[in-house]
């Protein structure tokens, strides 16, 4: 009966590369080089290798199902409860405020926001010059930051739409030989004082 020969890859080939990420990034590390780590670290008992046979298993996770075709976000959890619904619930941020804040996170794109103010104000339904305060607000706060005209960046440390690694190259230019209280670290207003929350609340209830 014949023996079996080992697969050899021919002369020249190029061994596979690894695909990974929905990017299309690929490993760097080729197969071989893990086939041959594994056959280094197998037990030889005194006698050499002659054949070693492997079994491959791809599982993919389920995507994310999110609400409309735009995809979703990474936001940070803790922004979002302990200071983003603070400043909301106490009167710290006006309406404006918040929802030019989130409409900027919903719409960008490795933090780049393409939208002039009159955009946004048509988008949200307000007056162009309410936005302007708002976003002016916001760039104080460090949660935005204007670029250009009709060009916005939204704090990675609050949203970011894109991968990891590309999050921490551009934290790492933005970092880079700025102030230590500089954007993107994030500046947001404390909590108004007690007579403060009351007005606001004594407004609400006049609306009412």
């Amino acid at each position: 009966m014949a023996r079996r020969q080992p697969i050899r890859r021919a002369s020249g080939s190029q061994p596979p590369v690894v695909p990974v990420s929905d990017t299309g990034a690929e490993f760097k590390e080729t197969l071989t080089d893990k086939f041959a780590d594994l056959i280094a670290k197998t037990p030889m008992r005194g006698r050499p290798v002659q054949q070693m046979d492997f079994s491959v298993r791809v599982t993919q996770r389920a995507p994310h199902e999110m609400y409309g075709t735009a995809g979703f976000s990474a936001v940070s959890n803790e922004f979002l409860s302990e200071v983003l619904a603070v400043l909301i619930a106490q009167h710290g941020m006006s309406p404006i405020q918040s929802a030019v804040l989130v409409w900027c996170i919903g719409k960008q794109k490795e933090g780049w926001v393409k939208a002039t103010h009159k955009l946004i104000a048509q988008r949200l339904g307000v007056e162009r010059a309410n936005v302007t305060r708002a976003v002016n607000r916001l760039e104080e706060w460090h949660m935005i930051q204007k670029v250009r005209s009709g060009v916005l960046f939204v704090n990675p440390l609050i949203g970011f739409m894109g991968n990891g690694d590309r999050q921490q190259e551009i934290l790492a230019k933005l970092r880079q030989e700025t102030p230590q209280d500089a954007f993107p670290k994030l500046n947001a207003p404390p909590a108004p004082r007690s007579g403060q929350m009351k007005r606001g609340q004594d407004q609400e209830e006049e609306a009412c």
